[in-house]
């Protein structure tokens, strides 16, 4: 299932981009084990009040930016849950950094923002994340904020913190897909509707270009028709 990610970099145009790609599998499944493993101690504290708190990896792979969304959620009938995001800029074309040390660097800086309010030597800051309420955190990254990564310091990462549940967006939309005959057929009208609104902007930029090479009295290059 492909979940829409509130992103840092909008494009300027409104060019449709591609569909972004997912983050590699093996890496989401070693983001989940590796905070699981290092904050084992937070995690057990914050488990004596949601018994069934544990993380989640998502994000997504776009045309200039990598995303990272990890989510620490308190089980599926739990609608409270905390969602970092670590926002990087990337080139596909570029060969430095490669795209493993980029989403490395996501890694290290989202996770920072855990392991900060996951110290067990500040139980304080564990009862904050573990609030339904976004304003109980202090000296959170609610706006789109750089961080540096101590393993990648040349790769700048931007991080933001909210209490979205993606996990259970995700559940949810599933749901309804395979039960709710009236949400498929939405489904299906927006997507005509994107493709639709894309083909809008091929015939205007095309239009435009024709405007250009063939104004004062000019001719239309051949094809352009």
């Amino acid at each position: 299932m492909t979940m829409k990610w509130e992103r840092r970099k909008k494009s300027l145009i409104t060019a449709p981009e591609g569909a972004p790609g997912p983050l590699p599998v093996d890496f989401v499944r070693l983001v989940e084990e590796t905070l699981t493993q290092g904050l084992e101690e937070g995690l057990a504290a914050i488990r004596e009040i949601h018994p069934e708190s544990g993380f989640h990896a998502g994000g997504a792979i776009y045309g200039n930016e990598i995303l990272l969304a990890i989510t620490l959620t308190h089980g599926t009938s739990q609608i409270s849950a905390t969602t970092v995001f670590g926002s990087a800029d990337y080139d596909p074309n570029a060969e430095k950094p490669a795209l493993m040390e980029i989403l490395s660097a996501c890694l290290d800086a989202a996770g920072s923002v855990f392991q900060h309010y996951l110290d067990p030597a500040f139980p304080e800051r564990i009862a904050q994340i573990a609030d339904q309420s976004l304003g109980a955190l202090e000296e959170a990254p609610f706006q789109w904020s750089p961080l540096k990564s101590e393993n990648h310091p040349k790769i700048e990462v931007h991080v933001k913190i909210d209490k979205s549940n993606p996990v259970l967006d995700a559940l949810t939309e599933d749901w309804l897909r395979k039960n709710d005959p009236n949400y498929r057929e939405d489904s299906v009208k927006n997507k005509d509707q994107s493709h639709q609104e894309a083909e809008d902007f091929l015939e205007e930029r095309l239009d435009a270009i024709q405007g250009r090479k063939g104004g004062k009295g000019g001719s239309t290059p051949p094809g352009l028709h």
